[in-house]
């Protein structure tokens, strides 16, 4: 950060990095448009993600991804090759 706005001078830097729970937004016309696109049945998330930064910002944000989200960020986290190529297809143009 100092690298990069020292030309401007600003030589303090505060951060605050914290946002609230982000409510589902499964109305905004994008994530419509996503889930329509993708397919399937929107699950909840628990648990903290960035999407709550980019909700608190007003920009409308999924997560998405193959596996169970019970699984993640564990010592045994595991999902299977059929669900990330589901996943990737999901995302893929066209």
């Amino acid at each position: 950060m100092r690298e990069v706005f020292a030309d401007c001078g600003v030589t303090e830097f505060v951060v605050d990095d914290h946002s609230g729970a982000a409510l589902p937004g499964l109305s905004h016309p994008a994530a419509a448009a996503f889930i329509e696109a993708v397919g399937g049945t929107p699950q909840p998330k628990y648990g903290w993600t960035d999407v709550s930064r980019f909700s608190s910002l007003g920009i409308p944000a999924v997560n998405y991804g193959p596996g169970n989200p019970h699984l993640a960020h564990r010592r045994d986290e595991r999902v299977d090759t059929a669900k990330i190529l589901a996943g990737r297809s999901g995302c893929a143009p066209g």
